[in-house]
């Protein structure tokens, strides 16, 4: 009897120390898009990433699950690729609505908001009624983009739509009076600040977004990491207000 009980006991303290052992010691393997720049990523002269609000982010989910984030970077292209065959955990800042393979994987409740906004010259009427006000009106947008709350008028030719495949180009376009305005996220047009920050006053930006989604994060249906804990880890960080904290550092905006 007494050998009996020391084995019960022997078991039930396995059971509570050493799954939480191993995930103390557990990394969390986070893919991030090659294309992603200030203030989504930031990386030091050597390209390594040392901030941003995405890993602010991740490190903070990766803290909440008592994980360590190891992070690496891929092509769009290649990031779906590598959470399908298990290669990464998880992905954040992304949505189902971008991607035709959603349902091989995981999504994580909503957290980081993309606001997209319609800049245009700070010497031209701004737009703030969407899509009443770009009729009639020649819109820089990036390539291969897709903008469901002006389809019908795109269709329709009602709205000129000039495609670019980057966000400078857009910005000089509308420079040039080659286009009335162009449509770009807050963190793209952030980040085009950042590197050209007497621009800024040249331009203005709408009042009223033009859209917002809000991302969530990819799991990998072949990780070791649950769903549920995500999801709990995302909760805390939302409901101490650390995510609000985290927009307003990088000039993002909260809703």
């Amino acid at each position: 009897m007494v050998a009996f009980l020391r084995m019960i006991a022997f078991l039930v303290a396995g059971c509570v120390i050493v799954p939480s052992q191993a995930n103390a010691q557990h990394e969390i393997r986070l893919a991030l898009f090659d294309t992603v720049t200030y203030p989504l990523n930031v990386l030091d002269q050597h390209d390594r990433l040392v901030g941003g609000l995405l890993k602010d982010f991740q490190d903070a989910i990766a803290r909440e699950i008592g994980a360590t984030p190891v992070y690496t970077v891929y092509s769009r292209r290649r990031v779906e690729q590598a959470l399908t065959i298990g290669e990464a955990d998880m992905v954040c800042y992304f949505s189902p609505q971008w991607t035709e393979h959603r349902d091989q994987f995981m999504w994580t409740i909503s957290n980081l908001p993309q606001t997209e906004r319609v800049v245009v010259a700070r010497d031209k009427p701004q737009f703030n009624h969407f899509p009443q006000q770009l009729i009639g009106k020649k819109i820089a947008v990036r390539l291969g983009y897709f903008y469901p709350s002006m389809s019908k008028e795109l269709a329709a030719g009602k709205i000129k739509r000039i495609e670019l495949t980057d966000v400078p180009s857009m910005f000089r376009l509308v420079a040039l009076g080659g286009a009335d305005g162009l449509i770009s996220s807050e963190a793209e047009i952030e980040g085009y600040f950042k590197n050209f920050p007497e621009q800024r006053d040249l331009f203005a930006l709408s009042k009223t977004a033009f859209s917002m989604t809000n991302t969530q994060c990819a799991l990998s249906r072949k990780s070791a990491w649950k769903i549920a804990q995500i999801n709990h880890a995302i909760r805390h960080i939302q409901s101490t207000g650390e995510q609000d904290a985290m927009l307003r550092r990088y000039g993002l905006s909260e809703k």
